[in-house]
């Protein structure tokens, strides 16, 4: 297997992890996947630095949603490496429903994510920004 071929199959053990931490409304789970100088970029919002501050971030979103997640799935279109460093977008799609409700809703953003490759051969996110994508979108 090529070293190319490793870092993609790296890269997507991280994505599998994000998912999986995401629908089990995970927050440590979620902080594990950022590097400690990570930096995310959410829309509206001032930029949040550090692990400390996105793990205390993910932990208050976890703590105020009272919410089941149905499906999650991540598609990204593209990713480029470059040594320890790749760059990846694409978009994030949920469904989701109140706790104990019947009503479903819908939520897609649109991602970049700037990738570090670890001394150990994982990856971790290093620099996110999302948008909302729009509703009637062509995927």
């Amino acid at each position: 297997m090529t070293n190319e071929a490793k870092d993609l199959k790296a890269i997507e053990r991280l994505r599998e992890a994000d998912v999986a931490a995401s629908k089990a409304y995970d927050a440590e789970g979620l902080a594990a996947l950022f590097t400690d100088d990570a930096v995310a970029l959410g829309p509206g919002q001032p930029p949040v630095r550090g692990i400390a501050a996105i793990r205390a971030g993910l932990r208050r979103m976890v703590a105020s949603l009272d919410i089941e997640v149905l499906d999650y799935k991540e598609t990204f279109e593209e990713t480029l490496l470059f040594g320890d460093t790749a760059v990846e977008w694409g978009r994030i799609e949920g469904t989701e429903r109140p706790r104990g409700g019947v009503e479903v809703s819908t939520s897609r953003v649109h991602v970049m994510r700037v990738l570090r490759r670890l001394p150990d051969g994982s990856w971790r996110i290093h620099r996110t920004i999302y948008a909302p994508a729009a509703a009637q979108e062509d995927r």
